[in-house]
């Protein structure tokens, strides 16, 4: 008899933490909306949006430091364009059409309450749970200009009223996002 009590306890221990575990996942990713800041042209927890001034966008990047207190900005050129980062985020514009403002806004790691590492699988459910469909594909010559080239890497593409919003996969683990004008 106290075999099967014992038994049964464990069988309750281990459901219920089952059952936390999944509930605190569901919540994590559902509780940023997406497609509010997709719609501003933004990545949540940044100032920066599409269609900003290029200057602004070099003025904020610039500000942010490293523990010596020099600033982490950089920029590039890169094919067509022009990346300006800060090490942690990306913001990129046509070099010949500065006036037109950031094309690209590239955030690495986590993002969108989705944790850098992330399977494809898990944020492809998500989405899917959200109501969008996802293209999933290999990417595309010259489409990730901002990124070190690396091998075995897909992309989750959704369209949002204009603005293309990529999810890009290094090795099935979630390595970066963009958003940019569709």
């Amino acid at each position: 008899m106290k075999k099967l009590i014992c038994f049964v306890l464990c069988v309750v221990f281990v459901l219920s933490l089952t059952a936390c575990g999944s509930e605190g996942n569901e919540k994590a990713t559902h509780s940023i909306d997406i497609e509010y800041f997709v719609k501003l042209g933004q990545i949540k927890d940044f100032e920066y949006k599409l269609g900003d001034s290029i200057d602004d966008a070099k003025t904020l990047l610039s500000q942010t430091t490293n523990d010596h207190g020099e600033s982490n900005y950089f920029d590039y050129p890169a094919g067509d364009y022009t990346v300006m980062s800060d090490g942690e985020i990306c913001v990129c514009y046509k070099t010949d059409d500065q006036a037109s403002g950031v094309t690209h806004i590239v955030k690495y790691g986590d993002s969108y309450g989705f944790p850098v590492g992330a399977v494809s699988t898990q944020v492809r459910d998500a989405m899917t749970g959200m109501g969008f469909t996802a293209t999933e594909r290999e990417t595309k010559q010259g489409e990730l200009f901002f990124m070190p080239s690396g091998s075995d890497m897909t992309i989750l593409e959704y369209e949002i009223e204009g603005v293309t919003l990529l999810f890009v996969f290094q090795e099935h683990a979630l390595s970066a996002t963009v958003i940019s004008k569709a």
